[in-house]
């Protein structure tokens, strides 16, 4: 780590948000060959450990601007592995790929290492430092909160820890291991990731994905993030505004290609059809978990086939 005389660690997250941010660049040059599953494990493999790297010192919970500079290298990492055009949400952005947060994850690791001292699986030395259990019932297995004069020692490790350590639900704080304890907190914090069932194509994910953030090419994602050549939502068929549903579903600029979706559905299981519109959109886009993957995957090719087909994502987006 990378210390100054006032222990900001400016210099020292300079530094390994540059590293990380050069892994970032690599997987953009590789999103058009290798598989999400690939690039995911190079961003976590190559790129996340360098942001992990001491967050447990230098963590300040409480300082937007410090979390968003940080959560900036995860974002720019989930827009390069995905496809996804810049000002997708980040929450669902996160979810089609199954990530928690960065600040999420500081506050995971820095009670996983609180779990350690309390548990005697860290140096002996850092046990001094831990408050007295309080005498209470009603609060087994919580510390006496720790007095802070000031903002930047209230979010050191210690009283933060402790502060934290508190509020978990008591069968979290009574975990039998480290391992238990710190998949329990991972179930708070880690989203279910969105599945491709194994499809290993690159550009009709990018498509499909940027369908699922709700940002693509058409006209009411256009309108709703302010692009300059879109004045309104409406659809160039002039039925209803362009959504996700009009387009899946609707729009009579791809009736012949719907019919081949359709057929190919029939195929696969002749109910999806008699589902509604809202329930059909889901299962183009992400599948069900009533079928198998293998039937799962069939459905997001035939999907996939008609976005790439329709040429809609073709022209430029600006």
């Amino acid at each position: 780590m990378i210390l100054d005389e006032k222990l900001s660690f400016k210099q020292h997250l300079h530094e390994k948000i540059s590293k990380a941010m050069k892994v970032v660049g690599t997987i953009k040059k590789l999103n058009s060959v290798l598989s999400r599953f690939s690039l995911l494990t190079i961003y976590k493999s190559f790129a996340r450990p360098h942001l992990d790297y001491g967050d447990v010192i230098y963590d300040q919970p409480n300082n937007q601007s410090f979390s968003d500079k940080i959560e900036s290298v995860q974002y720019n990492s989930a827009l390069a592995i995905t496809g996804a055009i810049r000002g997708s949400s980040k929450d669902k952005l996160y979810k089609e790929l199954g990530l928690e947060s960065l600040k999420d994850r500081r506050w995971m690791r820095r009670l996983s290492y609180f779990y350690k001292i309390t548990s005697t699986q860290s140096p002996s030395y850092l046990a001094k430092y831990l408050p007295p259990f309080t005498i209470s019932q009603r609060y087994p297995n919580c510390f006496t909160s720790v007095y802070c004069r000031t903002v930047s020692f209230q979010n050191s490790f210690f009283p933060y820890s402790v502060s934290q350590w508190n509020q978990l639900n008591i069968e979290i704080r009574d975990s039998i291991s480290y391992p238990i304890f710190r998949n329990n907190l991972l179930k708070l914090i880690k989203p279910s990731e969105n599945q491709l069932y194994n499809i290993h194509d690159p550009l009709g994910i990018k498509l499909l994905t940027r369908l699922r953030l709700d940002f693509s090419h058409l006209h009411e994602h256009k309108f709703r993030h302010n692009f300059r050549d879109t004045i309104n939502p409406m659809c160039s068929c002039f039925l209803e505004p362009e959504t996700t549903a009009h387009f899946l579903l609707r729009c009579r600029n791809y009736n012949n290609l719907r019919l081949t979706l359709k057929s190919d559905l029939r195929s696969i299981d002749s109910s999806i059809l008699l589902l509604n519109d809202s329930d059909l959109v889901a299962l183009l886009l992400y599948g069900s978990s009533k079928y198998d993957s293998h039937t799962n995957k069939e459905i997001i090719n035939v999907t996939i086939r008609f976005i790439k087909d329709s040429m809609r994502f073709d022209e430029p987006l600006f």
